[in-house]
């Protein structure tokens, strides 16, 4: 402990006359997230919960659990320096990452749902998503690897080779877990920070183009696969299928398009200013785990677009404030850590709207503090104290 405070002290207390900053209306944000949460996680679930469990606060007392322990998580962690995980070697963090996902090798202690294995429980302990821990340990792997490499980062081994690990790492993901979207993002992340920090423009849009294109031949490759099976979504792989009733909802309502067209059907109907909360139709049974995923249609169905319109610009402040952040701290490790988990939470909320209005395929991606899942929010928090602590290396003026 003597040790950490003489790092603390000598990080924070650089400059004479100067204070620590720290971000305050981040803090504020986070608070109103997770209570708003609350709310939705409740109404959402109450009906469902009630039934299987006979207890309407089921999910939401879950939800509160995971959120008390991440508050204080948080706060430890807003008083480590950012110095300290500079310290640790780089491959420390990928291995971590590999051996966290390898738990859902061991046979009797994985959790396997919907197609997918993404929880792992251990005892007495409640299950976690391993996935989770992973992305914080991308984003400070490769926090770690773009303030090493920066001066070769306008070369395309520079580039690139930074990038191997990950593609192994997402390989591992699905082979493991059978979960496009977390490998998706685990791979996504490191991608957006380095596209952030190349100086290269050139370079970074030939690989962006290069992604497209293949998104695009893969999406042609399905649509030829349909036409060719006779549009029979059941008789191709659960993913082609998902792209199926993405391109034609209506066409496979009676399975992959039900739930898109149910979101749609209660984003419609909650019209300015919504039906009232609490007062959600599809929750009843038309979206199954309401609370989780396909969360935000109810926010709209019962807050309308107002109600929507409010989570999306405290999110955009969020962000923002992450930003801010990243921008005035003057280690580029701290600002790529903060750059990291901006990309995090930039990613999902805009994968989890855009899934929920049919904007993109259909799949498994959480809103931020809003959908219920209690590994989630305890990393979202975790992410949220290394931010603050970021920002609290910033010495501004004393008043």
């Amino acid at each position: 402990m003597r040790a950490l405070d003489r790092i603390r002290n000598k990080y924070n207390n650089r400059d004479a006359g100067k204070k620590s900053y720290f971000d305050f209306t981040l803090l504020a944000v986070v608070v109103l997230l997770v209570c708003f949460g609350f709310i939705m996680i409740y109404s959402a679930s109450a009906y469902q919960a009630n039934l299987k469990f006979g207890n309407s606060m089921y999910f939401l007392n879950k939800q509160g659990l995971a959120s008390a322990l991440g508050f204080v998580l948080m706060t430890v962690l807003i008083f480590i320096p950012p110095v300290v995980y500079r310290k640790i070697p780089s491959w420390i963090f990928i291995a971590a990452a590999f051996l966290a996902m390898a738990l859902l090798l061991v046979p009797g202690i994985h959790i396997s749902s919907h197609g997918a294995t993404r929880w792992v429980k251990l005892g007495p302990l409640p299950q976690f998503e391993p996935v989770e821990l992973v992305k914080l340990l991308v984003i400070m792997y490769y926090a770690r690897v773009i303030t090493r490499k920066q001066k070769n980062m306008d070369t395309w081994p520079g580039l690139m080779l930074p990038l191997l690990p990950l593609g192994a790492l997402g390989i591992f993901i699905y082979f493991v877990s059978k979960n496009m979207s977390s490998a998706l993002i685990v791979m996504l992340i490191p991608v957006l920070m380095i596209t952030i920090v190349a100086k290269d423009r050139k370079k970074i849009y030939i690989i962006w183009a290069a992604v497209i294109a293949l998104a695009a031949l893969a999406i042609g490759g399905i649509v030829l696969l349909d036409h060719f099976s006779q549009g029979e979504a059941t008789s191709i792989s659960f993913r082609f299928g998902r792209v199926l009733a993405w391109l034609h909802p209506e066409k496979y309502s009676a399975d992959e398009g039900f739930q898109v067209l149910q979101a749609l059907y209660a984003i419609g109907s909650g019209g300015l200013f919504g039906k009232g909360l609490g007062e959600s139709v599809v929750k009843i049974g038309d979206i199954s785990e309401a609370q989780n995923d396909m969360i935000f249609s109810i926010v709209c169905e019962e807050l309308g677009i107002f109600g929507a319109a409010c989570i999306i610009f405290l999110f955009g402040l969020l962000i923002h404030r992450l930003f801010v952040i990243a921008g005035n701290t003057r280690d580029l490790f701290n600002a790529m850590l903060v750059i990291g988990i901006l990309c995090h939470f930039s990613i999902q909320v805009v994968l989890n709207i855009a899934v929920v209005t049919n904007s993109v395929p259909n799949t498994g991606v959480s809103l931020p503090f809003i959908s219920a899942g209690g590994t989630s929010v305890l990393l979202f928090l975790a992410e949220i104290g290394i931010a603050l602590a970021v920002g609290r290396t910033i010495q501004i003026d004393r008043r």
